[in-house]
């Protein structure tokens, strides 16, 4: 059973995942360029994220420290992914549409607010007083 926190990041990488193949769908009908760059700048986006998720819903020991421990590893590991993920999109890949690469991440990056803002919403207590 998946407690609040995993829900919540489970759903921000699916809907991630899932607007980054909408929007290469509706690129597709007009210019596969363009769909196959949107495609891989949303998977810029949503494969860094899933890591950063691993990092954070990780069972660990250590208590606060241990998970401020995990919070940076997580983020450093992002942030070193994403670098790695542009530098191979626009080194090896041939045609590419850079505005769809920038719109396909930027746009997987912002559905992590409507994510939050669907799963984020607190249930009521199951618990008697």
């Amino acid at each position: 059973m998946l407690n609040d926190d995993r829900r919540v990041v489970l759903l921000t990488l699916l809907l991630q995942t899932g607007a980054s193949l909408g929007l290469a769908g509706l690129l597709a009908l007009w210019d596969q360029v363009a769909a196959l760059s949107a495609l891989l700048g949303g998977m810029t986006a949503v494969v860094p994220n899933g890591f950063l998720a691993a990092r954070l819903l990780k069972p660990r020991a250590g208590g606060a420290r241990g998970l401020m421990r995990s919070a940076w590893i997580g983020e450093i590991g992002k942030l070193l992914l994403t670098a790695l993920l542009f530098g191979v999109i626009f080194a090896f890949i041939r045609p590419l549409a850079v505005p769809a690469v920038f719109g396909g991440f930027i746009g997987a990056q912002l559905v992590v607010f409507g994510a939050l803002l669907i799963g984020g919403t607190a249930r009521p207590s199951t618990t008697k007083s």
